[in-house]
């Protein structure tokens, strides 16, 4: 997650400055495009639906839904660029520009801050016993189905299906109580007496 988070911030500060040369300069840097273009499926990837939105053109009198913010927006804002140079500055041209800019730059900057949110979430929950014991548990029944996924012998979506079933999460539920409780009672009993106390 730590990966993700550095790489979409420095996808964030090259789009900002590739935007910020195309309004203050009106210089278009070629190699910055091509960067972000080669990775712009990956960071769409990345975004999930953070990175998707109906989204109407200005002057257009149709919609796309789930347009691709970040691999459709940056090729928008070169060809508006474009058509905007070859119009000898229309004010509503550049306009264009800069609200296409802003488009991509708000669902880059909402995912930056999703994604910062969830790390905080999951460094606070690294110091939480409780959750080693369930994300252990959770471990231990589903990986089965893990491991049925990785062979190939079922898809993602069904793996995502069965993982997040009901009576799999009742199951890994009900081991880590048993595991809890018999966790408590050794502790307190001692492990011999806990083994007479179960008949053994």
């Amino acid at each position: 997650m730590l990966k993700k988070k550095n790489f979409s911030i420095d996808f964030l500060n090259n789009f900002r400055e590739f935007g910020s040369q195309l309004v203050h300069q009106e210089l278009f840097d070629s190699e910055k495009y091509q960067w972000l273009m080669m990775n712009s499926s990956k960071m769409q990837t990345m975004m999930g639906s953070y990175g998707v939105a109906s989204y109407k053109p200005p002057f257009a009198n149709y919609m796309y839904n789930n347009y691709q913010l970040v691999v459709n927006g940056i090729r928008e804002i070169k060809d508006n660029f474009q058509r905007a140079a070859g119009s000898y500055g229309l004010s509503f041209e550049k306009r264009w520009v800069i609200e296409s800019i802003s488009m991509v730059d708000d669902a880059l900057l909402t995912y930056v801050g999703a994604i910062s949110d969830a790390l905080d979430e999951v460094k606070k929950d690294s110091k939480n016993p409780l959750i080693w014991l369930r994300e252990g548990v959770r471990f231990i029944v589903t990986s089965p189905i893990s491991l049925m996924y990785w062979s190939g012998l079922i898809k993602y979506r069904t793996y995502n299906v069965i993982s997040n079933n009901f009576f799999v999460k009742l199951l890994s539920f009900l081991i880590g109580i048993i595991g809890f409780v018999s966790s408590i009672v050794t502790i307190v009993t001692g492990y011999t007496p806990f083994k007479s106390l179960i008949g053994f």
